[in-house]
């Protein structure tokens, strides 16, 4: 399954926080130039009106115009004013866009208290400000340029601040295994050295399994060895008797069969529990196959189940303990299910057990320890085991090519 990476997660989120933050600053910077470029215009209008106005009241009409070589003067009551002027008819600031240029003006009362006054700006006259906003944009621009590399480099600091202990803790969990040593804690930071001090107790408790598992299965192999040589010894004993009546000596003949089965299974146990690598010599599997039926041959007849061999000269590597242990649970689960009919094919070190069965796929999947002892005999080997259940025909895989 395919995540998000966290460290080009955070890259992309510090990179856009500074892109976004360049943004805001640059249109920040543009709305106060147009303000204070406003605020300019407006405060020489107005105060090239007052003083028009002061110079009206001492000179009356003989008050001297204001400035020509900045602005064009208007009295609406003496006519000769632009068409676009007559659309302004409230005192105010306003900006027109005339063409391609724009036009700030001030509209007042006349001081003769008739009409009113238009003060527009000449052409050009009110861009005054306009290299000292060339200025402002090039600092804008410097400073934001600045700050978006500087938000990158921290931003790749962090990642590297946060991602590197993160990075080793996950090296640390792809080895963290019961037969790794254990790691010493060395997180940064609380939360990350809580996550490390779970993982080493998690270990710790998952080799106390490992290692309690292989003891009792070693264990308890070595000591069922001796009680199992006296019940084969017993039977041996017993068979020798002549006088045994028959139900006796089928009763021995089972002691006998449960005694190699018990010995049998105690050397699996010992394999599955021992550690490291395990002798595996070749073993012809189909012998194995029509001995385990012959043996089962009852239990055929029994349940009037017919079955079908396709077997091929193919060999196995590994104990025949294991390997027996392996095809006596895959023959037993299907005769425990079977109806009818079971298909056994043995084709270049795959074996094919096929039964058709009504039960439930999850009853199927439970047969007990049948199947778990043949996924551990897997696991130890380094085979593969498939079960299914389709249509109601159940079929098991065991694919011994390692």
């Amino acid at each position: 399954m395919s995540l998000p990476s966290l460290r080009r997660h955070l890259i992309l989120a510090l990179g856009g926080a500074g892109l976004l933050f360049l943004l805001l600053t640059t249109g920040l910077m543009m709305v106060a130039e147009d303000k204070m470029e406003e605020l300019s215009l407006r405060h020489w209008l107005e105060a090239e009106t007052l003083r028009y106005d002061d110079d009206w009241r001492r000179l009356g009409e003989a008050a001297p115009a204001p400035n020509p070589r900045q602005f064009s003067s208007y009295w609406s009551e003496a006519g000769r004013m632009p068409p676009w002027l007559t659309s302004y008819a409230k005192p105010g600031f306003y900006e027109h866009e005339l063409g391609d240029e724009d036009k700030h003006f001030l509209v007042a009362h006349h001081p003769s208290g008739q009409g009113l006054l238009y003060l527009v700006f000449n052409d050009d006259a009110d861009d005054y400000l306009d290299p000292y906003e060339e200025t402002l944009h090039t600092t804008t621009r410097l400073i934001g340029v600045s700050m978006l590399l500087a938000a990158l480099g921290f931003g790749f600091w962090l990642v590297r601040h946060i991602t590197r202990p993160l990075e080793r803790l996950r090296q640390r969990v792809a080895h963290l295994t019961p037969e790794q040593a254990d790691f010493t804690p060395d997180a940064p930071w609380q939360e990350l050295r809580e996550i490390e001090l779970a993982l080493l107790s998690g270990k710790r408790e998952v080799a106390a399994v490992f290692a309690r598992e292989r003891e009792f299965s070693r264990f308890a192999s070595h000591e069922l060895r001796t009680p199992n040589m006296v019940i084969q010894g017993s039977a041996a004993l017993l068979d020798k008797i002549a006088e045994l009546p028959p139900p006796a000596r089928r009763a021995v003949a089972r002691i006998r069969a449960g005694a190699d089965e018990m010995a049998l299974l105690t050397e699996t146990f010992l394999l599955l529990g021992r550690s490291g690598e395990i002798e595996r010599p070749a073993q012809e599997v189909a012998p194995l196959i029509q001995a385990e039926l012959s043996r089962l041959q009852p239990l055929l007849s029994r349940e009037a189940i017919t079955v079908q061999l396709t077997l091929d000269q193919s060999q196995l590597h590994a104990p025949l303990s294991l390997l027996t242990i392996a095809i006596d649970n895959l023959l037993k689960n299907a005769l425990s299910y079977a109806e009818g009919r079971i298909e056994v094919q043995l084709e270049e070190g795959v074996l094919t057990v096929r039964n058709p069965t009504q039960v439930a796929p999850d009853t199927v999947l439970g047969y007990g320890c049948g199947l778990t002892i043949i996924e551990r005999i897997c696991e130890k080997l380094g085979w593969h085991i498939e079960t299914r259940l389709e249509a109601g025909l159940f079929t098991a895989r065991l694919d011994g090519r390692s």
